[in-house]
């Protein structure tokens, strides 16, 4: 298979391990594209399926970075306008158990327990490496906190 295979098959999400497929300098755009960004509007797709796909890789990007995400975040962040068609791709998405949560339709969110990962630059790894001893130090405090109780 292709890159583009790849980046338009409904099964890949994380894209790393297809790095050697990566000939053309057009092949490293489309590559960091799919692996790192995030929806543009001034990007465009060379069909319907990429550009599904760029959408559904920011929904799982800011599942991460939150256990609450609004339709309202999915829709300024995905350029979408339609309501129901958020809340069909995040029913299709937990269907798919790329996310593990529940659609709150009076609140207008997304609840999340965990969701697939997106691909990491090795740039981003010290953050995340701060990240966990930060929440290992507070999980230490609560620890300590919950002995003298």
């Amino acid at each position: 298979m292709s890159l583009i295979d790849y980046i338009e098959d409904d099964q890949t999400y994380q894209f790393t391990k297809y790095i050697h497929l990566v000939k053309t300098e057009e092949d490293k755009v489309l590559f960091d594209r799919f692996a790192y960004g995030i929806c543009n509007p001034q990007i465009k797709y060379r069909n319907d399926k990429q550009q599904k796909k760029m959408i559904i890789l920011t929904i799982l990007q800011l599942c991460q970075r939150s256990k609450t995400v609004t339709f309202d975040q999915i829709q300024q962040a995905c350029y979408l306008n339609s309501r129901a068609d958020i809340e069909s791709l995040l029913i299709d998405l937990i269907q798919k158990e790329l996310i593990i949560g529940s659609i709150d339709d009076q609140k207008g969110c997304l609840n999340i327990q965990r969701c697939i990962s997106r691909d990491v630059r090795k740039s981003d790894i010290p953050d995340m490496k701060n990240q966990i001893e930060i929440m290992y130090e507070r999980v230490k405090h609560l620890k300590e906190q919950l002995k003298k109780q």
